[in-house]
């Protein structure tokens, strides 16, 4: 029997979660799925423990030798699936059990022009235990204009989606970035309409190997995406306005992001001339004020302010990485 789904498992040193999602794909409530698992040059050990799912005929195994762009890997899943739909995992991430068949349910009833049906997912802090409801934008239909004015309640989330195969063989991934996460998702809305399922159905796992916590990294890939997308043929005119406010404000945020939990008082300063460039009524924004006064402090100083401001706020410090390694 042909699967209805091919979910693709990405996977990258995280030994320790790993059999974790691959087990998450195999308790489905639903059958029809393959399972298509992509080392990308593990050194930990993965690849021998994947070596243990060999003789499942629904599970299929490529492993590398070679890191490389996370996006190539994702184009490389796209042609060797067979299923109608599609749905990514991350290795330190995991499905609950019957996220395939409501996102499935939820398809049989919608037309074709329908390409994504997505939801929020839960959060774990690893060193915690902390559990929370990460936030996806709660939008159906032809989102593409709310992905943009409604940003502040969350994109779509990367792991939640069942996506008809066709979207990412009509937008693949693009292969120069190390990365696209959500970013993907800006271009699958310009032509399909999304549904979105008001449950959480997966468990993201928040540790300090996460890349999303990358912000030199993800500020990079974000500008590459923005940038890419205002220069596609398919990507309205009329957009351009909305897109360009939402990367000043993105880039506004990632500055104050450094200068709230960071150490480069220059980049975060970079940041806050960048946003103003993309929309220029960033530079009455309080944060860019405050955060543009606090990147003149010494560290010290401004270590010490963060520290008190998180004291009085009963906030505890978020997982902050300078750069990806």
């Amino acid at each position: 029997m042909k699967p209805s789904v091919s979910v693709i498992i990405l996977s990258y040193n995280q030994s320790e979660y790993l059999l974790d999602a691959i087990e998450s794909v195999i308790n489905q409530t639903v059958d029809n799925w393959e399972l298509i698992i992509i080392d990308n040059g593990s050194t930990d050990g993965s690849q021998e423990l994947l070596r243990m799912y060999k003789k499942n005929a629904k599970i299929s195994i490529v492993l590398h030798s070679e890191n490389i762009n996370i996006t190539v890997r994702c184009n490389e899943g796209v042609s060797f699936a067979k299923g109608e739909f599609i749905s990514f995992l991350f290795s330190d991430d995991y499905y609950l059990p019957e996220k395939l068949e409501k996102q499935l349910d939820c398809f049989s009833g919608l037309s074709t022009d329908y390409g994504v049906v997505h939801s929020p997912a839960y959060a774990i802090n690893v060193f915690t235990g902390k559990k929370k409801v990460f936030r996806c934008i709660n939008a159906s239909g032809y989102i593409l204009k709310q992905l943009f004015a409604r940003y502040h309640e969350g994109f779509i989330n990367p792991i939640t989606p069942l996506v008809r195969k066709e979207c990412f063989e009509r937008y693949p991934f693009y292969s120069n970035l190390f990365t696209e996460g959500e970013g993907i998702y800006f271009r699958v809305a310009m032509k399909y309409k999304f549904f979105y399922i008001d449950e959480p159905l997966a468990v993201m796992r928040e540790h300090d190997r996460n890349m999303r916590f990358a912000k030199k990294k993800n500020v990079g890939i974000f500008r590459s995406v923005v940038d890419k997308l205002a220069k596609h043929p398919d990507f309205p005119a009329e957009y351009l306005p909305l897109l360009r406010t939402l990367t000043g404000r993105i880039l506004r945020n990632y500055g104050w992001q450094d200068v709230r939990l960071g150490s480069d008082s220059a980049w975060a300063r970079r940041l806050f001339l960048l946003s103003m460039s993309y929309d220029w009524k960033q530079v009455f924004h309080p944060r860019t004020i405050v955060g543009g006064a606090l990147s003149l402090l010494p560290i010290v100083m401004r270590e010490f302010i963060n520290n008190a401001v998180n004291k009085f706020l009963k906030r505890e410090k978020d997982l902050y990485l300078e750069d990806y390694y």
